[in-house]
């Protein structure tokens, strides 16, 4: 997901002059003790009309949890693993070896998630201790 929800991470040079011939979709005008919410991925873009005015803008970046995050969390502990230490050699990156790797792989993966205490992980992931 991270290249599809962060947009600094797959940006386009052509975005800012795209934007920019597009125009606005909407304009607001706030005024002292306002403030806009907007969702996550919207471009903006605040500034003060009154150069006599002082003005504070925070952001408040929050991440979505998906099930790739999850995932994430699921394999976390699989470095521990002996088999995920495993070095796999450059001739083993191409052809036949690396079918072979990536069926290995995902077979011992497959043992570690079967072997996971998931009640003691969703514990883990809740308290954040697992991040």
């Amino acid at each position: 997901m991270r290249e599809f929800s962060e947009s600094w991470r797959v940006w386009r040079e052509n975005y800012i002059p795209d934007w920019e011939a597009a125009g606005p979709d909407a304009e607001f005008d706030l005024h002292a003790g306002q403030s806009p919410l907007l969702p996550r991925g919207w471009v903006h873009n605040p500034y003060v009309a009154d150069t006599g005015e002082g003005s504070v803008r925070l952001t408040f970046a929050i991440r979505e949890r998906t099930p790739v995050w999850l995932a994430e969390k699921l394999i976390a502990g699989a470095i521990e693993e002996p088999a995920f230490r495993r070095i796999i050699l450059p001739g083993e990156i191409s052809g036949a070896a690396l079918a072979e790797r990536v069926h290995e792989t995902r077979d011992a993966l497959v043992r570690y998630l079967a072997a996971l205490d998931v009640a003691e992980l969703a514990l883990l992931v809740r308290q954040g201790r697992r991040d």
